[in-house]
């Protein structure tokens, strides 16, 4: 059973095989169990990153016996949110935040930005991702836009777009909030899996290249730090899971404040 479903969906790209000289995608997914423990989910190859091939991927968990995650972090490929509101419409996403901010050489707003202008907005928006609460977050994230609109309009409607997605880590506990923000788990796992991939050059079959993405991820989760699950969290999270809107004293809020 998982606690928040950390399907951090993130592919590694490769040449297979040589002699039809394509790029196969290497779609995974990891979770978060109950017990804190991270694992490997799911692995497979598809053609893209498109919404048929992540719809593919997420039929072969369900058909292995997942049910509906209670959380999904997702970088910004639009294959993968459509595929994933299509299969789980009830449970939380999040957005990678990494992905949406400026100066990051993976986000959205990275092309559309004045160089001078990065420092400044990536401080404030960060100060919004990593809000106290969902609410104050969302206001300092309005007030960003709201102010800088009519100058940088383009780069303000990336940041607002789907910006209640990017805010769904304020839902749950203050000790959870950290590695539910952003899929950079996976990001360097891949970039390990391409630099391998990138020694070979072009696999013949593509279940090679899927062999050494494989050794790359399934031993990844062995050096990582787990979870904690402390009872009061495991409870506050089970009934998140059955009541979106309930609410909770975070023990861990309330001494960060003090």
């Amino acid at each position: 059973m998982l606690l928040q479903k950390a399907l951090e969906a993130k592919v590694a790209g490769f040449l297979s095989p040589e002699r039809r000289r394509r790029t196969v995608s290497i779609l995974c997914a990891y979770a978060i169990g109950w017990d804190g423990t991270k694992v490997l989910l799911h692995l497979t190859a598809g053609d893209r990153e498109s919404r048929v091939c992540w719809g593919a991927f997420l039929d072969d968990i369900e058909r292995r016996g997942l049910g509906g995650p209670l959380l999904v972090v997702v970088d910004g490929n639009t294959g993968v949110r459509k595929s994933v509101r299509r299969q789980w419409p009830t449970s939380f996403v999040q957005r990678c935040q990494v992905h949406k901010l400026p100066a990051d050489r993976r986000s959205d707003m990275l092309g559309k930005l004045p160089h001078r202008a990065r420092p400044t907005l990536r401080n404030l928006i960060r100060g919004a991702f990593t809000a106290r609460t969902l609410a104050k977050g969302l206001a300092q994230a309005q007030a960003i836009i709201h102010e800088h609109r009519e100058a940088l309009p383009a780069e303000m409607a990336c940041l607002e777009g789907n910006l209640d997605e990017a805010h769904s880590a304020p839902r749950f506990p203050l000790l959870h909030r950290r590695q539910i923000r952003a899929t950079d788990l996976l990001e360097r796992l891949c970039g390990e899996g391409r630099r391998r991939a990138k020694v070979i050059g072009r696999f013949h079959l593509e279940a090679g290249g899927l062999s050494v993405v494989f050794a790359v991820l399934v031993g990844a989760p062995e050096g990582w730090r787990e979870v904690r699950m402390r009872a009061d969290i495991t409870a506050w999270v089970r009934q998140l899971g059955d009541d979106p809107d309930s609410s909770w004293h975070d023990p861990d809020l309330a001494r960060a404040a003090a």
